[in-house]
């Protein structure tokens, strides 16, 4: 199945394993699948401080416009942080699960 069908195939009721194993057959179709975790963790961070920047008008340049909305950057982050949860092996929707469980018991001051 071509990366555009899978896509298509994608809607508000997928799962984020469904999106985890789209990223995992996306990044292989475009050929990103031989990305060291150290540059995808860069490219994340990058991303986060473009959708920082784009959301704040904060840079060097406060003058300049943007032509991407904060939305495309926090998906390139939803994207970058998925795949670096399939690299490592990292079922999120277990992980957030797991964590929200022991957020719940946790004494918040």
């Amino acid at each position: 199945m071509e990366i555009k069908e899978e896509l298509e195939l994608l809607n508000e009721n997928s799962t984020i394993a469904d999106i985890q194993k789209y990223i995992k057959d996306m990044k292989k179709a475009r050929k990103f699948d031989g990305v060291t975790i150290e540059r995808e963790m860069m490219l994340f961070i990058e991303e986060i401080g473009e959708a920082i920047r784009k959301n704040t008008n904060g840079s060097l340049n406060v003058n300049k416009k943007y032509d991407e909305s904060v939305e495309e950057e926090l998906a390139d982050c939803f994207i970058y942080l998925l795949s670096i949860a399939n690299m490592n092996h990292v079922d999120m929707f277990k992980a957030f699960k797991e964590k929200e469980e022991k957020n719940c018991n946790r004494i918040w001051k």
